[in-house]
C-alpha cells in the first residue's frame, strides 16, 4: 500500500498503541479508497478545484472515522447493513449544495462497497477480528 499517494496519515486513525486495531486499519483503508474515488470522479471536479488535497484527505478521514459506530453495529449483528448517512457529509460541509453533498455521499457508498467486497478475500479479516491489533500499522510505518 502506498501512502504517499494521498495526504492521509496513519496516525489520524490512532492515538495510542492499543488503538492500532484491525477496525482502525479498515477505516484507514476506507478513507484511502474514498480519497482515490473523489480524485477520479468527473462529477466532483468542482469540489477538487475548491479544496486542496490536504483538506480532501482530512474530510475522507473524518468520514471514515464517523462511520465507526454504524460499522460496529453491522459487525456485531445489530444491523443487517451499514447505514451511511448524508449527515456525515453535511455536518462537515453544511454550506455545500445538496447536489454536491449527494455526489460525495454516492462516492462514499461506492468506496465502502468496494472495500467490503475486497475484504471477503483478504487474509487479514479485519471485520471478523476487528479488536485485534493490526501489524499493518507498523509494517507500513515510514
Amino acid at each position: 500500500m502506498l501512502f504517499n499517494r494521498t495526504p492521509i496519515q496513519m496516525e489520524w486513525f490512532y492515538h495510542l498503541e492499543g488503538e492500532k486495531t484491525k477496525l482502525n486499519w479498515f477505516l484507514l483503508e476506507v478513507a484511502l479508497e474514498y480519497y482515490d474515488r473523489i480524485m477520479d470522479s468527473p462529477e466532483l471536479k468542482p469540489y477538487r478545484e475548491h479544496y486542496g488535497n490536504e483538506q480532501i484527505g482530512q474530510y475522507c478521514t473524518y468520514y471514515a472515522r464517523r462511520m465507526r459506530v454504524g460499522l460496529l453495529k453491522f459487525i456485531r449483528g445489530q444491523r443487517k447493513c451499514i447505514n451511511l448517512y448524508q449527515a456525515h457529509v453535511t455536518d462537515f460541509y453544511p454550506h455545500h449544495t445538496h447536489q454536491m453533498n449527494s455526489a460525495l455521499s454516492a462516492v462514499a457508498e461506492e468506496a465502502i462497497s468496494h472495500m467490503l467486497s475486497a475484504c471477503k478475500n483478504c487474509p487479514q479479516q479485519c471485520l471478523l477480528d476487528y479488536q485485534s491489533r493490526s501489524a499493518d500499522f507498523d509494517m507500513y510505518k515510514v
